[in-house]
């Protein structure tokens, strides 16, 4: 990983705004836009949550990564 990208998954500034952007992201009123829609033949809201869910867990394991380096 860069120096840089090694710098910026150390700073508690990063995490707390990655905390705060998946408290907005899975807030009531944006889960609610996406009810009703149909993605390729699924709910749209399992889709939004899926893609979430799976964001947070790539910054995790960036984070993870980051603390072995």
């Amino acid at each position: 990983m860069t120096k840089s990208m090694q710098n910026l998954l150390g700073q508690k500034e990063f995490w707390i705004f990655l905390f705060v952007l998946g408290w907005m992201l899975l807030n009531w009123p944006l889960i609610e836009l996406a009810n009703g829609y149909v993605v390729l033949g699924m709910p749209a809201i399992l889709i939004y949550v899926a893609s979430i869910w799976l964001f947070f867990i790539l910054a995790l394991y960036l984070f993870d990564r980051g603390n072995y380096d």
